[in-house]
């Protein structure tokens, strides 16, 4: 027998041949075992992403500091289902430029993934309901063969002319994350900052790496669950893990340039946007201004005036395109136009305000969409709003947002109570003061009525509803420009009671327009099939009105907080008329419950012939947390109890 010697390096080939031939077999294998474990570990969700990664450059171009963004989204579809994420979006602005776009299908081979590529791409314009025009673009497409087991990625370039204008990095979305990265590559001469928003402790890693004349800064997550969504639940930014990343400051051109940072830096960029502004009076301007102010007694009835001129004359339509997404037209123009968004609208007060002798303060801030307070945060990404602050006396505000039609003087739009608003105090100074958040009190609903038995087991009444604050400010809305058949459907909705078989016979609305005043509607109604007999016996519930009765909490199963749009509170007068022929045998006891968002009273009187309830329910809150659901609870219960309770009438015998 003989042998031949193999030398190091046809050994070393072959081991390679080998390991190679081991590892195609394992890729063969890879999808469909990826698919079954990860099927297995989310079994009710529809997708997964793989790899949600965003990666930015910081560059510094001329006298600007830009930002070249990556994005890479690789989802693996797990069910039938998920041809629902099939079309896909792209969104770019004057902000976020789209640079390069690209999108395939990855389906299951052999060995390995087969591309098949995206190839058709809509660009166009993106309109949205409420913007008269908007520079934002979108970029339409959808990946081919989705199904089970399959991968679709998404690659796309953004350069953020401006580096203060940029987005957060979410590391959750709307199916489960495996893996989520954000990488940001900066010069060493750049200093980057960063605020982490709902991230529970461990859960991102975080590095630093200096290479070269850069810094890598890189956060990665893994195995992040969907992130939940209910109904009323707050916006996605108040519980889902984000970072929020800004350039402080760079050397631009051998100078050191402050881009954000805090407050005096944001209000820095916020002022450039307002100088300039109303250089020239316009002359029919002032006059409107002097017809409206000259019987004024007071300097508030003045203001009252002007802000509720603009808000009659004035048609709310934003309109956001670049920069001008920031920068208010003259008011001047806005007057002549009688249209504009709410910065143009909020600098047309303040410069009416001015004509008028009035000191007012542009002012910025964020709806209740968003979480961020400028002690925490300064940058554009915390305000969204604007609107024209004015100051009686000293350190007291009223806040005036002209772009809510129906919000009386006194108080702010809902929208805004809570938040923190900046205060352009003059060109270089600014002031943050908070925004209150409106008492119960101030948003009233008074139903009072008189009701009679109708039948044998039905009820006829007359009331009137009277609506103030917030709470006319929503129906009043709601009920402009109705047509009579509308209109009469929206009033039986706002009046309705007892069950489905409840018919409004007449009604008539009052001071819709006069923001000073409740919002009347005077009804007559009839309500069948309520009352229950037995035998000489009459049930009458006169808990008509039962709300919050089904609005029990459960903490294992809702585990997002839930919004209320303001604080309020109902009072129901209800008067009825004992039959002739019959006494009462039962009234029910007086009865409270009362915590710090909820709380109820019901009281009962006799009067000669008539019973009269006296209800008032209220609702204490803006942000109900699921720690607080337990007590929550245990006053809707107490409230249900108290529903179900009657007065029982008893014919008389002869």
């Amino acid at each position: 027998m003989s042998t031949k010697r193999v030398n190091s390096g046809q050994w070393a080939l072959g081991l390679w041949l080998l390991l190679l031939g081991i590892s195609q077999q394992a890729r063969a294998q890879q999808p469909v075992q990826q698919f079954m474990q990860l099927k297995q570990q989310y079994p009710a969700e529809k997708a997964v992403y793989l790899d949600y990664r965003q990666e930015l450059t910081v560059e510094l171009k001329g006298d600007s500091v830009q930002v070249v963004a990556r994005h890479h989204y690789d989802m693996l579809h797990l069910a039938g289902q998920s041809d629902m994420y099939a079309p896909d979006q792209v969104y770019s602005s004057h902000f976020n430029r789209l640079q390069k776009i690209e999108a395939r299908t990855l389906l299951p081979a052999t060995n390995d993934y087969k591309a098949l590529k995206v190839t058709e791409f809509k660009d166009k314009f993106e309109i949205r309901p409420g913007i008269f025009f908007d520079d934002a673009r979108v970029v339409s497409f959808s990946y081919p063969a989705v199904a089970p087991g399959v991968r679709t990625v998404c690659d796309y370039t953004v350069r953020h002319p401006d580096a203060r204008f940029l987005n957060p990095f979410y590391f959750a979305s709307y199916v489960p994350v495996q893996h989520a990265e954000l990488v940001i590559t900066a010069p060493r001469t750049v200093r980057l900052n960063t605020k982490q928003f709902n991230i529970p402790t461990g859960k991102v890693t975080y590095t630093r790496q200096e290479k070269g004349s850069n810094v890598i800064y890189r956060w990665v997550a893994d195995n992040l669950p969907a992130a939940k969504r209910e109904a009323d639940g707050p916006e996605s930014s108040y519980y889902v893990p984000h970072l929020v990343f800004f350039v402080e400051e760079a050397q631009v051109n051998g100078q050191t340039r402050k881009l954000l940072g805090g407050v005096p830096e944001l209000y820095s960029l916020y002022s450039g946007f307002v100088t300039g502004l109303d250089k020239q009076e316009s002359p029919a301007l002032r006059r409107v201004v002097d017809s409206l102010t000259v019987s004024a007694r007071t300097e508030p009835e003045k203001v009252a005036r002007i802000y509720y001129w603009v808000q009659d004359h004035v048609r709310y339509i934003a309109f956001e395109n670049g920069l001008r997404g920031f920068i208010p037209h003259d008011a001047g123009r806005v007057y002549a136009s009688r249209y504009g968004d709410c910065k143009d609208m909020a600098n047309l007060l303040h410069e009416m305000l001015r004509m008028a002798g009035v000191k007012s303060y542009r002012t910025w801030i964020g709806t209740r969409d968003l979480p961020y307070h400028y002690a925490d945060l300064a940058t554009p990404g915390v305000d969204n709003h604007m609107i024209t602050t004015y100051e009686p006396r000293p350190g007291e505000y009223v806040f005036l947002d002209a772009t809510s039609k129906y919000t009386p003087y006194g108080m702010p739009s809902w929208m805004i109570q809570g938040k923190d608003a900046l205060l352009a105090l003059d060109g270089k100074n600014c002031k943050v003061v908070s925004v209150p958040v409106m008492e119960r009190q101030r948003s009233r609903t008074v139903d009072s009525s008189v009701v009679v038995l109708d039948g044998t087991t039905g009820l006829r009444g007359t009331g009137r509803l009277a609506l103030n604050g917030y709470a006319k400010v929503r129906h009043s809305y709601a009920l402009d420009g109705l047509n009579p058949t509308d209109e009469a459907k929206l009033v039986k909705s706002l009046v309705e009671r007892g069950n489905n078989k409840f018919f409004v016979d007449k009604y008539a609305v009052h001071d819709l327009d006069t923001r000073d005043q409740p919002l009347v509607v005077d009804y007559e109604y009839r309500l069948q099939d309520y009352v229950q007999r037995l035998d000489d016996e009459v049930y009458v519930n006169l808990n008509l009105d039962q709300r919050y009765a089904a609005d029990r909490l459960d903490p294992a199963k809702r585990t997002l907080a839930r919004t209320n749009d303001y604080f309020h509170t109902t009072r129901t007068r209800t008067e009825f008329e004992v039959p002739a022929g019959y006494e009462v045998t039962y009234l029910p006891a007086n009865t409270t419950g009362q915590d710090q968002m909820l709380g109820f009273s019901i009281r009962y009187e006799r009067k000669g012939t008539k019973i009269i309830q006296e209800k008032e329910v209220f609702v204490n809150y803006l942000m109900l947390e699921p720690a607080q659901f337990g007590q929550w609870n245990t006053v809707v219960d107490k409230l249900n109890a108290a529903y179900r309770d009657a007065i029982i009438l008893k014919r008389k015998k002869a």
